[in-house]
């Protein structure tokens, strides 16, 4: 995979086969309706120019589709006896290549504290120790949700 992350975009280009791939553009609504409103010539031609033609000329092969960037993060990761870890605590877009470190991170973060509260014969649900993954879920996850 190639990702190139520009001013007021993001491009990825994910290798399928026979030397096809799909492409991937973050772009605001008002382009990507220009851009899906383009016919097969004009849209290769946008693509390709996208990527500053550095694949030479592209050309669509199957319908393009849009997607909206949505993002979730929730207003608490943790409750009576329950936690949120992954895409329920903090959903980010698959461009921006942060949703599925920051979900294993959480995951790794609240099992941490369950052994340490398991070794010391404590409950493994104790609102401090949720509290503690709370706070250090939140240091981790929320300058990336905001950049």
């Amino acid at each position: 995979a190639w990702e190139w992350f520009g001013y007021g975009r993001t491009m990825a280009l994910l290798p399928l086969n026979e030397g096809q791939a799909s492409a991937v553009i973050t772009l605001p609504p008002r382009q990507i309706e220009a851009l899906l409103a383009m016919d097969e010539v004009a849209f290769g031609e946008a693509i390709s120019a996208c990527f500053e033609h550095r694949l030479g000329r592209m050309q669509p092969v199957a319908t393009p589709q849009a997607y909206p960037m949505v993002g979730v993060y929730a207003d608490r990761f943790v409750g009576e006896r329950s936690a949120l870890i992954g895409d329920a605590a903090v959903g980010m877009h698959p461009v921006t290549a942060h949703g599925f470190n920051l979900g294993l991170a959480s995951a790794q973060r609240l099992a941490q504290g369950i052994v340490a509260q398991q070794r010391r014969g404590a409950d493994i649900a104790a609102a401090g120790m949720l509290a503690s993954y709370q706070r250090g879920h939140r240091l981790a996850s929320r300058p990336l949700y905001e950049a």
